[in-house]
């Protein structure tokens, strides 16, 4: 298999976070790519030129990151992911969606002060910004969300990816003060191996 993957893109740490949790480092060639520049050779995997794309070894293109991480957890080794029964997945699903969205939202910050005209009102950045306050919130009030097993799931993963996320780009998000039980659970989560083999460069 082949993954094009960016160091700084979370939606591709997902991917290999995923990769090392189910044992599949050896069999998943990385192709480093920028895709800001719209290379051929990413483009002719995903056209809409984003990280990560996989090539699975019958030469098949998936793209986005949750399409890629069902895929990977379904042939790779260990516990499920993303649990097959209903009372199990239901929690998971809650968890990546928060996740999913705590990436999108502080990704969106990142991209905006990136890229916005420096001077136009950062309307979006700080709607962005509020969202990721809000939804660290949530994730500290709700004890639940936060009740790991000894194999966490996608909604664990995502969690745990877009906090660090957070701390790499949105250094002004002080959420360790405010939300202590995340920090903790953070803390265990980010020690995993898949974690620490994964941080952004």
């Amino acid at each position: 298999m082949k993954l094009y993957l960016n160091k700084a893109s979370p939606y591709a740490r997902l991917t290999m976070v995923v990769i090392h949790e189910k044992r599949l480092a050896d069999s998943v060639e990385l192709i480093w790519t920028d895709p800001w520049a719209s290379p051929p050779d990413l483009l002719a995997v995903n056209p809409v030129a984003k990280v990560p794309a996989l090539v699975t070894d019958g030469g098949q293109s998936i793209i986005d990151s949750m399409c890629i991480c069902t895929y990977l957890d379904e042939i790779g080794n260990g516990p499920p992911l993303l649990p097959v029964e209903t009372l199990e997945r239901v929690p998971a699903l809650m968890k990546y969606g928060l996740g999913r969205g705590l990436i999108d939202a502080a990704f969106g910050v990142t991209i905006e002060r990136r890229f916005a005209n420096p001077d136009s009102k950062p309307v979006l950045a700080e709607r962005w910004l509020a969202a990721v306050q809000r939804t660290i919130a949530v994730l500290e009030k709700d004890p639940a969300l936060m009740r790991t097993h000894e194999y966490p799931d996608i909604g664990d993963l995502s969690i745990a990816v877009g906090l660090a996320y957070v701390e790499f780009r949105l250094a002004e998000v002080r959420w360790r003060g405010s939300a202590p039980s995340v920090g903790n659970w953070f803390e265990r989560i980010n020690d995993r191996k898949s974690m620490r083999l994964t941080m952004p460069e």
